[in-house]
């Protein structure tokens, strides 16, 4: 049984009570949005928060955990100003490649094409008549058919250079 259950059954307090008290400072919360309250399923507003407790004559701390109602991260944010800073100074001090995808060998690809078509080639029907499983496999396979090919003109130019 929820915190707030138990409150309300310790208070002689129905649901419908709380909801009307809340509807007055907050109309758009209806019996469906009370329920997913008192069920933990979403948290109040601030605003909403304290009407409830008050209706329940209670603290914030009756109903919830702080850890349940403390938002905050755990780890020390930085401010807006840091942060474009920071991303200032690692565009002009790193490479634009990862430490982690020079590691595992791993060429990241973005390329801007026409959005008519790319929907239309792209589409998961599409791609499966064509013969790939998805636009990932689409361009593999796209280019280990450039690189044989490519293997293929230097070969040839090896055999020319050494006649």
């Amino acid at each position: 049984m929820s915190k707030y259950k138990k409150r309300m059954l310790y208070m002689g307090i129905m649901q419908s009570e709380v909801l009307k008290n809340i509807q007055r400072i907050d109309p758009r919360i209806d019996k469906s949005l009370l329920s997913k309250i008192v069920h933990d399923i979403v948290l109040p507003t601030k605003r909403v928060l304290n009407n409830i407790c008050e209706t329940l004559h209670c603290d914030v701390l009756d109903i919830y955990d702080e850890s349940e109602i403390n938002l905050l991260p755990e780890k020390p944010t930085i401010t807006q100003a840091e942060a474009v800073a920071t991303d200032v100074k690692s565009k002009e001090s790193k490479p634009r490649v990862s430490e982690d995808k020079r590691k595992t060998n791993v060429y990241n690809l973005t390329v801007e094409v026409d959005r008519a078509t790319a929907l239309r080639v792209f589409s998961k029907e599409s791609l499966a008549k064509l013969g790939y499983s998805g636009v990932t496999d689409f361009v593999r396979k796209s280019v280990d058919d450039l690189a044989r090919r490519l293997d293929k003109i230097e070969n040839n130019k090896k055999v020319e250079d050494g006649r």
